[in-house]
């Protein structure tokens, strides 16, 4: 064995090894530390993209989960909107058959003022009825964006682009006077499955292009031979509306029923997204801390093997004695 005290190979190749267990120890410490497995890119920037990834679609889906719970409450809104309009028309149909059965002009008269009344009642909730500053049920468009990325989306009173949506409108202004016809209109489009043509007609008009104008006539300013006639056909248009309405809320129904599955399906996909990042990024404490161990052990044996080394110089003295 040669001895040499110039260059100390066995200390130095102790030394690098030491070095290079530290630098393993400090990682798993590290890791430990923060419960992460990729503490920097440095550690696998392949997972670390990956994690980034399933991280930033799993915050978009929450914030859209949230914005589909936003919109399934507009929906709920417009639906209770829709059924007070409803009992509204049963009202309106009531007076009609009550005037089809008045034999002076008097009591059609009465009867149309509170038909009219009923009729401004409507036009308030129409224009009363909003979400999130929107009035849905007069021509504003709600859309709501449910996904993490682009193009999720859907709108929940016309079709699924907003560049094309159809909105569900009602409009209507009071009439000049009390004897005046009543006309109800809507603006629904074929997204409801109606063919409404462009109408006007004094009383209670509409200024919204493809509406469907209803005229709702006590007959005030007929003949008693013609009346009748003319109260027959209100109460036709009433009971079209009325059909109109529910129409509209079945399509409003299957809209909650969309979100509430949006809603759903975007938690499950959270939490397997969460799950997905977590086995990407998170350490396995279990597997850490048996490594953290073994490199405890051999940075001790390292350390002891410096010590010898360094030990071996030494010896040179005693051939100098």
């Amino acid at each position: 064995m040669a001895f040499r005290i110039r260059n100390n190979y066995e200390a130095d190749v102790a030394l690098t090894y030491l070095n290079m267990n530290k630098t393993k120890l400090s990682k798993i410490e590290q890791q430990l530390a923060t419960g992460l497995r990729i503490v920097r890119a440095a550690d696998d920037a392949t997972d670390l993209f990956i994690a980034d990834n399933l991280k930033q679609t799993y915050k978009g889906l929450q914030r859209g989960t949230l914005n589909a719970q936003y919109g399934l409450a507009a929906a709920r809104t417009v639906d209770d909107a829709l059924g007070r309009i409803y009992d509204i028309l049963v009202k309106i149909k009531d007076k009609l058959v009550e005037a089809a059965n008045a034999h002076t002009k008097e009591e059609r008269i009465q009867a149309q003022q509170q038909i009219n009344e009923y009729v401004r009642n409507i036009a308030q909730i129409v224009k009363q009825t909003e979400f999130d500053g929107k009035k849905i049920l007069h021509g504003d468009i709600y859309e709501v964006h449910f996904g993490s990325h682009k193009n999720q989306y859907l709108v929940i009173n016309g079709d699924s682009a907003v560049t094309t949506a159809k909105a569900l409108a009602i409009s209507a202004t009071a009439a000049s006077t009390a004897s005046g016809k009543a006309i109800i209109g809507f603006n629904a489009t074929e997204i409801y499955g109606f063919d409404f043509l462009a109408n006007s007609s004094k009383g209670y008009s509409v200024t919204i292009a493809t509406i469907k104008a209803f005229t709702i006539n006590a007959a005030v300013d007929s003949k008693n031979t013609d009346y009748v006639k003319i109260i027959q056909s209100s109460i036709s248009n009433v009971e079209k509306l009325m059909t109109a309405i529910d129409r509209i809320r079945g399509y409003f129904a299957g809209i909650e029923n969309k979100l509430q599955n949006i809603i759903e399906n975007n938690q499950v996909m959270v939490d397997n997204l969460k799950e997905g990042e977590s086995k990407v990024r998170n350490v396995d404490y279990a597997s850490a801390f048996s490594e953290f161990q073994k490199l405890q052990v051999i940075t001790q044996a390292n350390v002891a093997a410096l010590a010898q080394a360094n030990q071996i110089p030494q010896l040179v003295l005693q051939l100098l004695k």
